[in-house]
């Protein structure tokens, strides 16, 4: 081991070992999408099966959110988006003194961005499917905070076409739960009316500090993107009649392996690579260090093929 301290692919192995294999998908992510991958050669379609055409909200191959009309005999290839983190530096001085820890804490951080990035893109598939449908909810005549009859209205827009709930809420709406209870009936417990409407319910902040390679390819990066207004909230129905509305596909990157490392429960179907560059590299625009550089990378595709099964509420 001690001859390969510093090789680049060994590295890559260590950054590499998940942390927490239970854990591969971002929450949102996974509680509105069904999880799959694609092998390298292979295309990911989208097909209607509800009805003769229906439209379905894509994440384009440039990052920007889209409609497409499908039906049953003309299925639509959804594209694949490249997603790569800036590149992250870590001097040779800090790998001596440890190695794991220090690789460890920028393999977090690369992760953090890359999800963080991907939560972003579900919001605003489920945002599109809700300005066409128009399960567009807002605050009732003199009211000035998200109550029990709002979530209702929401429920009743997309019982119909699906059960099994989660409500996706701002920062605000939150609050507005939490003082439920206290505000309106304090002889009530709102967890057990949730639970018998089998609706679950996800915090999500406001904002979410990710650096990465911007959608437009321009090189410049994202930071403190608002992935949920503290105003809104997403109802969805997570069990239809396709399955979760979403779908969300990784590419496995088996033939990129030998140049990055692997972070991924799966080891044999890579489904994030992390790169590492030789040293010595310039990290400030005038010094040179001796150090490696570290860059995630990943290629997702993602859709909404259920727009009824998203109602959206915005408090203000």
């Amino acid at each position: 081991m001690s001859d390969r301290a510093y090789d680049a692919l060994e590295i890559s192995r260590i950054i590499g070992q998940p942390v927490d294999p239970r854990k591969p998908y971002p929450t949102i992510v996974n509680e509105v999408c069904d999880i799959d991958t694609a092998d390298p050669d292979e295309y990911v379609y989208a097909y209607d099966v509800l009805q003769d055409t229906e439209k379905i909200h894509v994440l384009t191959s440039s990052g920007a959110v889209t409609q497409e009309v499908v039906s049953p005999d003309t299925p639509t290839l959804i594209s694949f988006v490249d997603v790569a983190s800036q590149e992250y530096y870590v001097k040779l001085v800090d790998l001596a003194k440890a190695k794991e820890r220090v690789l460890a804490r920028k393999k977090a951080t690369i992760n953090r961005a890359m999800n963080a990035w991907e939560e972003y893109k579900v919001i605003e598939l489920l945002a599109s499917a809700t300005t066409s449908t128009g399960n567009e909810n807002t605050l009732r005549s003199g009211y000035t905070k998200f109550v029990w009859p709002d979530l209702i209205d929401m429920l009743d827009q997309i019982q119909d076409y699906g059960d099994s709930y989660v409500l996706i809420q701002g920062t605000n709406l939150a609050k507005d739960m939490v003082n439920w209870n206290w505000d309106n009936n304090k002889y009530h417990d709102l967890t057990e009316a949730f639970n018998r409407l089998n609706i679950s319910t996800v915090r999500m902040p406001t904002t979410m500090n990710f650096y990465l390679q911007d959608d437009d390819t321009s090189g410049s990066t994202l930071t403190a993107t608002d992935v949920l207004s503290s105003n809104v909230g997403y109802l969805v129905a997570r069990s239809t009649e396709v399955g979760k509305p979403g779908l969300f596909v990784r590419k496995n990157l088996n033939a990129m392996e030998s140049i990055g490392g692997i972070i991924s429960m799966d080891g044999d179907a890579p489904q994030r690579l992390v790169f590492v560059s030789p040293n010595p590299i310039t990290v400030t625009s005038t010094a040179r260090y001796l150090a490696v550089g570290l860059t995630g990378f990943e290629e997702i595709a993602t859709f909404l093929k259920n727009e009824k099964a998203v109602s959206k509420f915005t408090r203000t």
